[in-house]
């Protein structure tokens, strides 16, 4: 199954339905105490740093380490 990597998110604000931009990151976490690796797909993120907070939010023994863009060509 083929998931885009860009779309739009619906975000309400003072009552008001707006659609922005949305796309797709790779989280890179390393383990807190460990030495294991991990990349993370987040879909629908509004900007990075929304990324890295739901990123390490998901993951509390878990450090960000790098964050990067994703297309749809990444996947061909």
């Amino acid at each position: 199954m083929i998931i885009p990597t860009a779309g739009t998110k619906i975000v309400e604000k003072n009552g008001f339905h707006k659609r922005i931009p949305a796309r797709s990151y790779a989280v890179i976490m390393t383990e807190i105490g460990g030495s294991q690796v991990k990349a993370i797909r987040l879909d629908k993120q509004v900007s990075m740093a929304e990324a890295v907070q739901t990123a390490i939010a998901d993951n509390p023994q878990w450090k960000y380490k790098a964050i990067f863009p994703l297309t749809d060509g990444d996947f061909e």
